[in-house]
């Protein structure tokens, strides 16, 4: 069967078929919520928090998780056969496009992405004639890179080489282990993974890009038609996160069934990002969503001007924050 030829329903029914969990009959009485995710990774795990541990179920809610590619759980989203996407940065530019989507939520304060290099690296300065992989050509860590390395005063392919090795995480880790490269950025479990074979992390790429990494996308028809229900889910992947962050041990039982990290130093070198990565808000500042507008209107080569409303709406954020009790 040719996937790519199903419309957005028809291919929700079989991606749900081939996704949902064993207890999906559980959720009687629950109002149905369903969201489009692209994988189930670090940052994406209070959504797998909350189904686990019964954050969705004390909101009324009973949650289905199906992990599809972003420009389709778009496309099932406007349909109205999903809830949200996790999409964010597909979800703004679709916005800013004229879709009516918007951000309601992030999950994170930045990207989990980093600049993992050689043990004798020790400074950003001694990069300088040396050569760091990306992924490919405009893709983010090309984009990551070379804005990391211009604010150090660096001048890429000048004072550093950059390298594309198009392909995934593991050749690029692959590619630093054999001595090919200096060092590349890679994501999570990858970059920890690196640590723990003795590489180094130099920077955060957060501490350079402020744009959050996943979170919450749904339609203007559903902000006007359940509020209620954006708000109960938004209380329910806030309270899963703090949980995660404050429950290691948790945290790290959910990685393995999640994402297979089963090796407890990785796992445990993931909990210590998570701590400073996952958000206690779901909001970000007025910088970061300015520097999200303007990076999706010079990949979409757009120069119309789009203010914040246009693409998110933080106020089912801001009132669950506020509704949400304090921790005993």
């Amino acid at each position: 069967m040719n996937v790519r030829l199903l419309a957005p329903r028809a291919l929700l029914v079989l991606l749900t078929c081939f996704t949902a969990p064993a207890w999906s009959q559980d959720g009687a009485g629950l109002k149905r919520v369903r969201v489009g995710m692209p994988n189930r990774g670090a940052t994406t795990m209070g959504l797998a928090a909350a189904q686990n541990y019964g954050f969705f179920r004390a909101q009324g809610l009973f949650a289905e998780l199906i992990v599809m590619r972003p420009s389709t759980s778009l496309q099932t989203l406007m349909s109205g056969d999903l809830d949200f996407s996790t999409a964010l940065a597909s979800g703004a530019r679709a916005a800013i496009s004229g879709l009516p989507l918007r951000i309601v939520m992030t999950f994170t304060t930045g990207q989990d992405f980093s600049l993992v290099v050689r043990p004798d690296i020790r400074r950003m300065e001694d990069l300088k004639g040396k050569t760091l992989a990306v992924s490919g050509v405009g893709e983010f860590t090309d984009v990551g890179a070379r804005l990391m390395l211009k604010k150090y005063g660096l001048v890429p392919e000048v004072d550093v080489k950059l390298r594309a090795l198009f392909g995934n995480h593991p050749l690029r880790l692959s590619a630093l282990q054999a001595g090919q490269i200096d060092g590349t950025i890679m994501a999570m479990p990858y970059n920890k993974m690196a640590v723990k074979m003795g590489y180094k992390e130099l920077v955060h790429l957060r501490e350079i890009i402020k744009t959050p990494q996943g979170g919450l996308v749904t339609t203007a028809q559903k902000i006007r038609g359940d509020p209620d229900g954006i708000g109960r889910t938004i209380k329910a992947v806030l309270l899963a996160n703090r949980y995660l962050k404050q429950n290691k041990g948790e945290f790290t039982k959910l990685l393995a069934k999640e994402s297979g990290v089963h090796d407890p130093v990785v796992a445990g070198l993931i909990h210590e990002e998570i701590v400073n990565l996952y958000s206690d808000t779901g909001v970000v500042s007025d910088e970061a969503m300015q520097e999200f507008i303007a990076n999706s209107k010079e990949t979409l080569k757009s120069s119309r001007d789009v203010s914040s409303s246009e693409v998110a709406d933080f106020s089912f954020a801001r009132k669950a924050v506020s509704e949400l009790k304090e921790p005993k």
